[in-house]
């Protein structure tokens, strides 16, 4: 072989090998990312849906306010600057005065995961919370509210 062919076949794999490392890192790095975008999306969607689970409760369970602390406390480490503002705000006036909404927390983050998730925007930000209350009557009949 002579000097120029070698050098061609050389340059070749080189080239190839750069080529083959620039791929792999960018694919892992591509890969690392929508981990991530999956696992903070996969968390934020459990904390609206402790922070809606927990709206409205005449009377909270010891469950329910364990929910709403871990929910609070994964939009402050996970959310948006936004959300995490309003976490926090919503943190301080309940530990104030053992009531605070956090109706525009949820809006927000209901916006948030929609965009997240491709969906689109929706038109009405009120959100309507359903709740089924069971009476105390010896039919146990159920109130929905």
């Amino acid at each position: 072989m002579n000097p120029d062919q070698a050098l061609t076949v050389t340059m070749s794999a080189l080239l190839s090998a750069f080529g083959w490392v620039v791929g792999y890192s960018t694919t892992i790095r591509r890969d690392r990312l929508a981990k991530k975008r999956d696992l903070r999306t996969q968390y934020l969607l459990d904390a609206y849906r402790q922070l809606e689970r927990t709206a409205n409760r005449r009377e909270p369970t010891e469950a329910d306010e364990k929910a709403l602390e871990g929910a609070i406390a994964d939009i402050q480490l996970l959310g948006s600057p936004k959300q995490v503002h309003l976490a926090r705000r919503f943190a301080l006036e309940f530990a104030e005065s053992r009531t605070a909404s956090f109706d525009e927390l949820l809006e927000e983050l209901r916006e948030d995961l929609r965009k997240e998730l491709s969906l689109p925007p929706l038109r009405a930000n009120r959100i309507q919370f359903l709740r089924i209350v069971r009476s105390q009557s010896p039919g146990g009949n159920r109130d929905i509210q």
